[in-house]
């Protein structure tokens, strides 16, 4: 493993999930010390190059890089986890068996099925110790209810909760009350403090840091495209 460990208790870690990092964007962020910069390759177009040339640019500063997969096959494991990225966040994991497949792609042999490659991940072969952490996207209806399960795992390292996909599931199996995402979501939360996991959650901005932190977070992202959003609509509201 390699990277800055991720809080349990305590100390809570900030970060941003870019769907468009610019160097710009990257630059301040490094600057000013944001633990963790996700980057979204599953809803955009980001490839394994420009993931592997942001996560060569901030090596060094006190920036982790995570990177959220497009999915969870073999060869796009294998991919990302030769970016260097710290971090490969793995969408719409529904079981342990999943899981722990996932896990198996990122690590080296004999532990793992990965090959030992010659790239920045292994410091260009100098030391193959180096694997990425891995997170669950928790963002689907058999990722709830197996949720115990999951993260009773020695694959599971630590959970995002994702709110919009569980949102949308759960009313498409008819599951989608007034309350429905905000129990489902603490239901998840509690699973993994109670096996002593990292739990990450979303905030549309930094007024919802503290709720987060709140309801357990001990890692909480910042949709930065969506807060900049809302700044910019707020800058244009104040035209005379």
């Amino acid at each position: 493993m390699h990277g800055q460990p991720m809080p349990v208790s305590g100390d809570t870690q900030i970060g941003l999930i870019v769907v468009e990092p610019t160097p710009g964007l990257l630059a301040i962020a490094a600057q000013k010390n944001i633990d963790f910069i996700v980057l979204d390759a599953e809803q955009t177009g980001l490839s394994v190059r420009e993931c592997t040339e942001i996560v060569h640019r901030l090596s060094g500063t006190g920036t982790e890089i995570a990177v959220r997969v497009p999915d969870v096959e073999e060869r796009t494991l294998i991919s990302f986890a030769n970016t260097g990225a710290a971090e490969l966040v793995l969408p719409r994991i529904r079981s342990v068996a999943e899981l722990e497949t996932a896990a198996a792609a990122v690590k080296y042999a004999p532990e793992g099925l990965r090959s030992r490659q010659v790239t920045l991940a292994s410091g260009y072969g100098a030391d193959y110790s180096r694997v990425p952490r891995t997170s669950v996207l928790l963002e689907t209806i058999d990722a709830l209810d197996g949720i115990d399960a999951l993260v009773a795992s020695p694959c599971f390292e630590s959970g995002w909760v994702g709110p919009a996909d569980l949102s949308a599931e759960l009313q498409r199996a008819g599951r989608g009350g007034a309350d429905a995402l905000e129990t489902a979501t603490q239901i998840m939360v509690d699973a993994m403090l109670a096996a002593g996991k990292p739990v990450g959650l979303p905030a549309p901005g930094p007024a919802g840091i503290a709720s987060a932190r709140a309801r357990g977070a001990t890692r909480v992202a910042v949709y930065w495209e969506r807060y900049l959003h809302t700044v910019l609509e707020e800058i244009s509201s104040q035209r005379s």
